[in-house]
This record gives C-alpha cells, sequence and structure tokens, in this order.
C-alpha cells in the first residue's frame, strides 16, 4: 500500500529516493572506511613482518659468523647489521649452548 502511495506522489516518491540515496552514501562510506582501515593493518602487518624477517636474518649471519671464531664482535656486528651490543648477548647465549 505504502509502495502505490509513494509511486503516485512525485514529492513523496522525490523524498523517498533522497532518504534512500542517503542511507546507501552512508553505508558505503562505512564500507570504504572499514575498507582502508583493513588495508592499513594488512600493510602494516606485512612491514613488520618483513622488519622481523630482516632482523632475523641478521641475526642469523652473527651466529654464523660467531661459530666460525675468527672474527671480534664489534666486526661481527658491522657485517651484520646488528649492534655491539645485540652480538655480544648472541655470543654470551652460544656459550651457554
Amino acid at each position: 500500500m505504502e509502495a502505490i502511495r509513494i509511486c503516485k506522489d512525485r514529492d513523496v516518491l522525490r523524498e523517498y529516493l533522497s532518504n534512500r540515496e542517503s542511507e546507501v552514501v552512508s553505508i558505503m562510506m562505512v564500507l570504504y572506511d572499514e575498507e582502508e582501515i583493513m588495508r592499513s593493518y594488512v600493510e602494516s602487518e606485512v612491514y613488520e613482518a618483513t622488519q622481523r624477517a630482516a632482523h632475523n636474518e641478521k641475526i642469523e649471519t652473527a651466529r654464523r659468523l660467531l661459530q666460525m671464531q675468527k672474527l671480534a664482535n664489534d666486526d661481527i656486528a658491522a657485517g651484520s647489521g646488528l649492534t655491539i651490543e645485540e652480538v655480544e648477548k648472541l655470543a654470551d647465549e652460544l656459550q651457554l649452548v
């Protein structure tokens, strides 16, 4: 019954469609915002995973160099990209094993 009334009266139809358009725009904006949030989250997760992988690779390089026992800790730090403190800590851990 309401659909028939809306279709007969152009002003009511115009108002009805305008309200629906506003609702659709609001829904689309919310969806867009949520998509942007998810995209940002995924990008940050990928970035953090890449950083962790790079750091783990530096640790592995330092570990191999320490096990060779041919270089000083500061040389290993320079070659691996770790700080001297990180290399010394790693050296201490390797001596415990």
